[in-house]
């Protein structure tokens, strides 16, 4: 039987201060085509290359360890829509600034914007139940 070498490189799992099936859920998410419900791949590809910079940059474990859950932060309409918007989907390429247990500041283009958590469209609609972004239209 082989030994392993032991100065071959350690491949490296992002966990992003997260829990374990949530930074699985990300990276598989950065792996997945867009959802056949997509009509403009590039929209998709920003949603996700801001949910990963929510997770490489900290900002989903601080968010987290603020109370705010997953849905607030990765969700989407369950309906395969866009009726229910996770932080990063309301993003669209905008640096965040701030986060607190209530909103997230976010400047872009337009100036600065506040995503304000259960606010309008992100989670209080009483029909609609966020799913999972890796679970958007799959």
């Amino acid at each position: 039987m082989a030994q392993p070498d032991p100065e071959a490189p350690v491949e490296a799992v992002e966990a992003f201060g997260l829990p374990a099936h949530l930074s699985a859920d990300l990276r598989r998410l950065e792996r997945l085509p867009a959802p056949r419900a997509i009509q403009r791949v590039e929209n998709w590809r920003e949603v996700v290359a801001d949910a990963m910079r929510l997770a490489r940059g900290g900002w989903a474990a601080s968010a987290l360890a603020l109370g705010w859950t997953a849905a607030d932060l990765f969700g989407v309409g369950s309906r395969d829509s866009w009726d229910c918007e996770g932080l990063a989907v309301w993003l669209r390429g905008r640096s965040l600034l701030l986060i607190d247990e209530h909103r997230a500041v976010a400047e872009g283009g337009a100036g600065r914007e506040a995503f304000v958590r259960g606010g309008m469209g992100h989670g209080t609609h009483p029909t609609v139940t966020p799913i999972m972004l890796w679970e958007f239209g799959r």
